[in-house]
């Protein structure tokens, strides 16, 4: 069994601070390690889990009470609480060492331990087991106010090690629950957190992943089925808050994904009818051009483009414009019209460079002269005065030439005037109804030169420059092969061919619409799927090895809690269903859990305790009654695990066990300190802080010595006698119990049997001295304290019977100073 010990021990310490709290940020770092030994055909699901975990790390969280923090237990604080009525405190000012409340059954210790535990989970009434626990009918009750009292209070002032933050925990216990508050006090501020603050939910979740206070009968008595075995281990493994969290989260992406794959089905369902039914209206209206819908499932964004436009599908404004049937043929001859009547009249304005009124003189000359009498003037020109003897021929054929330029500026002055309504308008209709996916490019030259068009048509001169440019640019626009295109195009949109279109477009509106919004998890659901898969399989990869880390740390434990039997833990094997504790004997034959005794199965459950306590957010544990149904021992090996513990934080145990606060005091040495509970009959609980056996018999005696002399009362010295005797034997008790402490179990329980036997002080010494033969310095002090009590030691056993030796007063503080120094000695008696 010493070989099987020293392996479990070597493995403890290997593995000590392995099993802290599972967070986010080590989630997606084992996520990364997997992906990484994974083949590539998984990346995707990787990824996705890599992701998740990526944005729960990221996500704002209200984390100000839980990440990175080691809350130790300052003090509390009790109100009216359970039996309770009055108020007491308790202080913890070390951060490591134990604290030991001692009273007898009734004085309030548990009470305290429970109003820590209530002002922690905000609750009242709750279980070991979480929420799917049961609360005992009979025996607990979800108002833990004391009898007659409105209201309870419990504060709790909590102190961050890493931070040196302050937390102050308040909370007010009425019929109708729990209503909590805090404070926390960081470089210099206060904030205020009230019931409803969202640091709680966190601060609940870490609480109970990893709770500090174990009612421990309680927790034995709630360990009755395979179902609680396997909550209970379940949380030891100090993974379920952020697992639970990522696996709720995971779940949620595959239910999502489903329900939007689900609402696309459905949203294509309806476009499918819808189509159909506008296709149908199209064809009785005989429309030629209706082509059938290929349906497929949408894999992407850029899918749907190339589908929509594969289908004939494009987004049209729908509007009641109409375009008349022959404006291809109509406008292209406006256009052609205008060209040469504009080119005709511009040709003949350059040869005629005068201006329209001076023009329209000449004409009018030329006009009278031809019909009147009129000779030729002796040579002279009448219009500028000169002699030209064939002046009247050049006026007429001036004239001509501006008479025909009047009459191209008539038929141009009608093309402009008629340009709106045959030209612009018209085209500007065609680009109100072309469809959104015609040529870019050449619509947009098009409603370039119609809003030319538009701007020029402010003049109020049929023959300005800009205006005649506009009309120009866009009938020779109107004369490209484009043009005709586009034309025929805007024709076929601007009747029922457009309103059928229109028709299916507005069909699958919806549609579109769930696609937009859902299509990103919607494409993602048989990877989530398999992710969830994957997920499955690194979740149980991750409870394995912290199975395998729990077996590691509690296995100590329970072997040297269970030495005297043999009984070691063989393996922990912790799945999502089920959990199993395999437990051997040192013939390598397995044990059930039915053959252990109470003591022996409380043993077992001890060690997820121990081997978890280092895990969370708290850098203390209160533990109530841990020695339940133990012998002696089991509370011995139990106090020098509990001692070990104390090295790394702050332990507060309760009991009402004596045994239990004397083997704490072998193994914890001066980290450990002692508070006697008493509760008098109005319920006032008092805390008083005591130290260790010898320490109080003499500090009593020397007080008893100190009131007889005052008084010069004889009687009354015997008692001291009797006090100094009861001050060594405890002494050496202490002695005897440090050394069955560093025995094997059957040594142990021989010499404890041996000890027992021994009823009288100078016995006892025989025995502590045989006991530390093999050990030259141990044995040297003990030698030594005897030398200095032998004789005195005989006198206090003498005055028992014979008044005649008991000591008088000048004597007496002579004995008081020599029991307190061979006590001393006896103390530095370690291993």
């Amino acid at each position: 069994m010493g070989v099987v010990n020293q392996t479990m021990f070597a493995r403890r310490e290997e593995k000590l601070s392995d099993l802290v709290e599972l967070t986010f940020e080590e989630l997606g770092r084992s996520l990364r390690a997997a992906a990484e030994v994974d083949t590539k055909s998984s990346a995707e699901e990787w990824r996705t889990l890599i992701q998740v975990a990526d944005e729960l790390t990221t996500n704002k969280r209200a984390d100000l009470l839980t990440k990175n923090r080691k809350w130790c237990l300052r003090e509390v604080s009790v109100k009216g609480f359970r039996g309770a009525r009055g108020e007491v405190s308790l202080r913890v000012d070390n951060d490591q060492g134990i604290t030991a409340l001692f009273g007898q059954n009734g004085s309030g210790k548990s009470s305290l331990a429970e109003a820590v535990r209530v002002a922690l989970e905000g609750r009242t009434g709750g279980t070991h087991l979480g929420a799917t626990g049961t609360i005992h009918e009979l025996w607990s009750s979800e108002d833990q106010r004391s009898q007659g009292v409105e209201e309870a209070t419990v504060s709790v002032v909590l102190w961050d090690r890493p931070t040196a933050d302050r937390l102050t925990i308040n909370a007010n216990i009425t019929e109708s629950g729990v209503l909590r508050s805090g404070t926390l006090h960081r470089n210099n501020t206060s904030i205020e957190l009230g019931t409803d603050s969202p640091e709680w939910q966190l601060w609940t979740d870490a609480v109970r992943a990893s709770p500090p206070v174990l009612a421990y009968a309680e927790l034995t008595d709630e360990l009755q089925r395979k179902k609680d075995l396997q909550i209970w281990l379940t949380s030891c493994l100090a993974m379920d808050n952020a697992s639970r969290i990522f696996d709720s989260r995971v779940q949620d992406l595959v239910r999502e994904s489903s329900d939007a794959k689900a609402q696309i089905v459905s949203a294509r369902d309806e476009s499918i009818r819808k189509v159909s039914e506008a296709d149908a209206l199209a064809a009785q209206q005989g429309v030629e051009a209706i082509c059938p819908v290929d349906w497929v499932d949408i894999e992407s964004r850029d899918h749907l483009n190339q589908w929509l436009n594969d289908n004939g599908f494009v987004a049209i404004d729908r509007n009641n414009v109409q375009l008349d049937a022959d404006i291809v043929k109509r406008l292209p001859v406006f256009a052609k019209e205008f060209i040469e009547t504009n080119a005709g009249w511009t040709k003949m304005a350059k040869s005629a460079l005068l201006t329209p009124p001076v023009a329209k003189s000449i004409v009018e000359m030329s006009y009278r002269v031809t019909n009147s009498s009129q000779g030729d003037n002796n040579g002279v020109c009448p219009t500028c005065g000169t002699p030209h003897t064939d002046w009247r021929n050049h006026l007429l054929q001036e004239a001509a030439k501006l008479k025909a330029v009047d009459e191209y500026g008539v038929e141009l002055r009608k093309l402009v005037q008629r340009s709106a309504d045959e030209l612009i308008v018209p085209l500007q209709t065609c680009l109100s109804v072309l469809p959104a996916d015609f040529d870019g490019a050449e619509k947009m030259k098009l409603h370039d030169l119609v809003q030319a068009a538009f701007v020029a048509r402010q003049s109020v001169d049929d023959f300005d420059a800009d205006l005649l440019n506009a009309i120009y640019n866009l009938s020779r626009w109107s004369q490209r092969s484009e043009s005709g295109f586009l034309m025929t195009v805007a024709m076929e949109a601007s009747g029922q061919e457009r309103q059928w279109r229109c028709d299916r477009w507005d069909a699958l509106a919806r549609y579109l619409s769930v696609i937009e919004e859902n299509i990103d998890l919607a494409v993602k659901h048989d990877a989530l799927k398999r992710a969830r898969a994957k997920w499955n399989s690194h979740l149980a990869r991750i409870r394995q090895e912290r199975s395998s880390d729990l077996h590691a740390l509690m296995g100590p434990a329970v072997a040297l809690l269970l030495e005297d039997a043999g009984i070691y833990v063989e393996a922990v094997n912790i799945t999502k269903s089920h959990s199993r504790l395999e437990l051997k004997n040192m013939k390598g034959e397995s044990v059930e859990l039915a053959h252990l005794s109470a003591g022996q199965r409380n043993a077992l459950i001890l060690g997820p305790v121990i081997a978890t306590a280092d895990s969370g957010i708290f850098a203390f544990s209160i533990l109530d009654d841990p020695v339940h149904a133990f012998d002696d021992f089991r509370v011995d090996k139990l106090s020098a695990t509990l001692a070990d513990l104390s090295k790394r934080q702050s332990l507060i145990v309760a009991t009402h066990d004596a045994r239990f606060i004397e083997y704490l005091r072998v193994h914890a040495g001066k980290s450990f300190q002692v508070n006697e509970a008493n509760r008098d009959d109005d319920g006032q609980i008092s805390l008083i802080a005591t130290s260790d056996p010898p320490t109080e018999l003499i500090k009593f005696g020397r007080e008893l010595t100190k009131d007889l002399k005052k008084r010069n009362a004889p009687e009354g010295r015997e008692q001291v006698t009797s006090l100094l005797r009861m001050a060594l034997d405890e002494a050496f008790e202490s002695v005897a119990l440090r050394h069955f402490a560093r025995c094997a179990a059957s040594k142990a329980e021989n010499d404890r049997r041996i000890f027992e036997d021994a009823y009288f002080t100078q016995e006892r010494k025989k025995k502590l001295s045989k006991f530390l033969e093999d050990s030259p310095d141990q044995h040297r002090l003990l030698s030594d304290a005897w030398q200095k009590v032998s004789t005195a030691s005989k006198r206090w056993s003498s005055a028992v019977h014979d008044p005649s030796q008991v000591p008088d007063f000048e004597q007496l503080e002579g004995d008081i100073e020599i029991a307190e120094s061979a006590i001393e000695l006896l103390r530095r008696i370690y291993w």
